[in-house]
C-alpha cells in the first residue's frame, strides 16, 4: 500500500513540475510544503506570496501586473512545447529566448525590461531557497530604453482649464488631471488623499502626505487652482472618508483621451502626464531641483533631474532661435 503511494505521488510530481527529488518526495508523503523546483511552480509560488500582502505592504496593481507577467512566462513555456521548465536546468539561453518571444508581442523596450526583471528575480529566489547554486542570468543586457518624457506645454494646460464639460464623470477626470498638474501627485496618491492630508500652516494649506509608491513624504504648498478643486468637493464626505470621489484610473484615462480631442490637444493624455508636466513647470519656472524632488516625493533627486534636462532642452532650443532672430537683426543692421 505504502508503494502505491509512492508511485502515485511521484506521477503527479512528475506531470504537475516535469521533475522529482527523493527529497521532494519524501516531503510530499510527509506532508511538508515543497519548495517549488520548477519554473511555473516558481512564479505561482511568488503570486500567492503577493497575493497575501495585498492591502498591507502590496499594492492591487503590483499583484495584477504579476497575474499578467506570470500569464506571459507561462503562454512562452507553452509555446516551447513544454508543461513547465526546472530550474536547475535553466541557462541564460531561457533568458535570450523570452527576449525573443516579448519582441515578437511587439512590447516596448520598458514593459520587456520590467518582464525580463521578474524572470530574474525568480532565479534570485530559487538561489535563495538553495534550488539552484548560482543565478544564470548574472551577465545578461536588458533592452535599451528611450525615455521620453512627455508633458504639456502651459498653452495645453490652459486649453484644460477653459474647458467646461458637461458629463458629470468626464468634468471631475478633467479636474483631476489639472489638480495633478499643479500638485505632482500620482494617481493613486490624489486618490488617496482624505482631508486630514490638508493641513494649514501661516494661513497657508499643503498638501502633506507619503507616496505609496515609495512611502517618501511629500509636502506640497496648494495653489489657487488645486485649492479651489479642493473647495468644490468639500461639500461632503466621499468613501472611506476620501477628499475626491475618484474614478478608476482606466476610466479617468478614457476620459481625457476625450476631453484632449475636444481641447484639440495632440498628446496622448493621460493621469501620469500631469506629474511630468508639474515637473517641468516647476523647472521652467525657476524652482530648485531640490524642492521639486521633495514635492515629487523621489528618493533618488537622480529622477528628478531627468525633467532638468527636458527644461535644459527647452531653453537651449529657445536660446537658438532667439540667436537666429538676432543674426536676422545684426544682418539688417549691418553687423
Amino acid at each position: 500500500a505504502f508503494r502505491e503511494l509512492v508511485e502515485k505521488a511521484y506521477a503527479e510530481m512528475l506531470t504537475k513540475d516535469g521533475v522529482v527529488s527523493a527529497e521532494h518526495l519524501k516531503n510530499r508523503l510527509q506532508g511538508v510544503a515543497a519548495t517549488p523546483t520548477t519554473l511555473l511552480a516558481m512564479s505561482e509560488a511568488e503570486l500567492q506570496s503577493v497575493k497575501a500582502c495585498v492591502g498591507k505592504s502590496k499594492a492591487e496593481s503590483t499583484y495584477q501586473n504579476l497575474i499578467y507577467s506570470d500569464k506571459l512566462l507561462r503562454a512562452f513555456v507553452k509555446e516551447n512545447g513544454e508543461r513547465d521548465i526546472p530550474l536547475a536546468g535553466i541557462t541564460e539561453d531561457l533568458f535570450e529566448d523570452f527576449r525573443f518571444f516579448l519582441k515578437k508581442r511587439g512590447l516596448a523596450a520598458s514593459t520587456m525590461n520590467k518582464h525580463l526583471c521578474r524572470l530574474s528575480q525568480l532565479m534570485y529566489r530559487a538561489v535563495d531557497l538553495n534550488v539552484i547554486r548560482c543565478h544564470p542570468f548574472e551577465d545578461v543586457t536588458y533592452e535599451k530604453e528611450e525615455r521620453k518624457i512627455r508633458f504639456l506645454q502651459k498653452s495645453d494646460v490652459a486649453k484644460l482649464m477653459a474647458m467646461r464639460i458637461n458629463d458629470r464623470e468626464a468634468e471631475q477626470a478633467r479636474q483631476m488631471f489639472l489638480f495633478s498638474c499643479f500638485t505632482g501627485l500620482a494617481y493613486i496618491d490624489v486618490s488617496n488623499l482624505t482631508p486630514d492630508h490638508i493641513v494649514t500652516m501661516d494661513d497657508k494649506q499643503w498638501i502633506m502626505t507619503k507616496r505609496q509608491k515609495t512611502s517618501v513624504e511629500t509636502n506640497v504648498l496648494l495653489l489657487d487652482i488645486p485649492r479651489a478643486i479642493i473647495a468644490k468637493y468639500s461639500h461632503k464626505t466621499y468613501r472611506d472618508g476620501k477628499l475626491f470621489p475618484i474614478l478608476t484610473n482606466q476610466k479617468t484615462n478614457s476620459y481625457l483621451k476625450e476631453i484632449a480631442d475636444l481641447c484639440g490637444i495632440k498628446k496622448k493624455l493621460t493621469f501620469h502626464l500631469a506629474r511630468h508636466t508639474f515637473a517641468t513647470m516647476s523647472l521652467s519656472k525657476g524652482v530648485p531641483i531640490e524642492s521639486v524632488s521633495k514635492m515629487l516625493g523621489h528618493t533618488n533627486i537622480r529622477t528628478t533631474q531627468i525633467y532638468a534636462r527636458i527644461t535644459n532642452k527647452k531653453i537651449e532650443h529657445d536660446m537658438e532661435q532667439l540667436s537666429e532672430k538676432l543674426g536676422k537683426f545684426n544682418s539688417a543692421m549691418g553687423i
